[in-house]
C-alpha cells in the first residue's frame, strides 16, 4: 500500500476501532422527602431504613437508565408504591423534570 504524501509532512488520521463504546455516564437521581416522610422514617428500625433507603436507590438507578420507559400513573391509577417487610408501604413519585424520586407517603400498612 502506498502512503500519499501530504503537504507539510502530516500523516492521515488513524482510525481506532474499539468494541466498546463509550457511554457518558448517566445523570443520577435524587431522593426527595417532605419532613414528615423523614422524620416517620428516622423513627423506623435501623434495618427498615436500610431496606427502604436500598429499594429507592434501585428506584433511582433505574430512572436514570437511558432505555427506561416513563413510568407514567394514569388518572385513574394508584400511585406508584412498594412494600418494606410487609409492614411498611412507601408511596412515591418519579419527576423527570426535576430528576427525583419525590417519596410521597411512607407509613405503616393498617392491619
Amino acid at each position: 500500500m502506498v502512503r500519499p504524501k501530504l503537504p507539510h509532512g502530516l500523516d492521515p488520521p488513524r482510525r481506532v476501532f474499539s468494541n466498546t463504546v463509550a457511554v457518558p455516564p448517566p445523570s443520577e437521581y435524587a431522593l426527595r422527602f417532605s419532613r414528615e416522610s423523614e422524620r416517620r422514617l428516622l423513627r423506623c428500625r435501623a434495618s427498615l431504613r436500610a431496606a427502604i433507603r436500598d429499594r429507592l436507590h434501585t428506584i433511582a438507578l433505574d430512572a436514570a437508565k437511558p432505555s427506561r420507559r416513563p413510568k407514567q400513573v394514569g388518572r385513574k391509577e394508584p400511585p406508584l408504591r412498594f412494600y418494606v417487610y410487609e409492614g411498611y408501604r412507601v408511596v412515591y413519585q418519579v419527576d423527570e423534570q426535576t430528576r427525583r424520586v419525590v417519596i410521597l407517603d411512607l407509613a405503616p400498612v393498617p392491619s
